[in-house]
């Protein structure tokens, strides 16, 4: 069994910043649509844009950074990459700044996606088609904290399941090329069974 804390000892949470997206702008800005089925940012466009002021870069992602979409219809975890670039989510998210000493940011967006916080942060959540999640209820969260080293281990059983999650999809995404292929060749008799 590992010691638990409530979310707002093992971290800093701040809402993310609203601002007007557009094609120009130094800084990349993360909304909902942009990460895939997998969780990961794969869909950003470079439409999303803004160029920050002093007073916004407090918003921008550090490393073991974490963030929570707090409303819509998919609420999500996904720890911050330094290979993405300089990125600020929008307001719709949660950064949540894990005290790296203590917490990983990756372990803590995987617990977070997991299914029983999932089913937490659904019942913490509020309205009836869009989740809201109130940033009170969400700093008393209990989050298991096992050691750094043990977060560690986990975090590398997580991401080698995430890739042959990835190669696996890649392979059926060939495999289904593959059949158009090869039913668009029997259709025109170009080749025969």
């Amino acid at each position: 069994m590992y010691l638990t804390k409530k979310l707002y000892q093992i971290a800093e949470v701040q809402f993310g910043l609203y601002k007007k997206k557009s094609k120009n702008g130094d800084v990349k800005y993360l909304t909902s649509s942009h990460f895939d089925d997998y969780l990961n940012p794969t869909l950003f466009d470079n439409n999303s844009c803004i160029t920050l002021k002093d007073k916004d870069t407090k918003f921008m992602l550090q490393p073991n950074d974490v963030i929570l979409a707090g409303k819509g219809q998919r609420i999500f975890a996904w720890a911050y990459d330094e290979s993405f670039g300089d990125v600020v989510p929008s307001s719709l998210f949660y950064i949540l700044r894990p005290n790296s000493n203590e917490v990983n940011g990756y372990y803590l967006a995987s617990l977070l996606n997991s299914s029983r916080k999932q089913y937490e942060l659904e019942l913490i959540g509020s309205g009836s088609s869009i989740t809201s999640i109130a940033k009170k209820e969400l700093l008393d969260l209990e989050i298991p904290v096992p050691s750094l080293q043990e977060q560690h281990r986990i975090t590398q059983v997580l991401k080698l399941l995430d890739d042959e999650i990835m190669i696996s999809s890649e392979i059926l995404d060939k495999k289904r090329a593959l059949r158009k292929g090869v039913l668009n060749e029997l259709i025109t008799n170009k080749t025969r069974v």
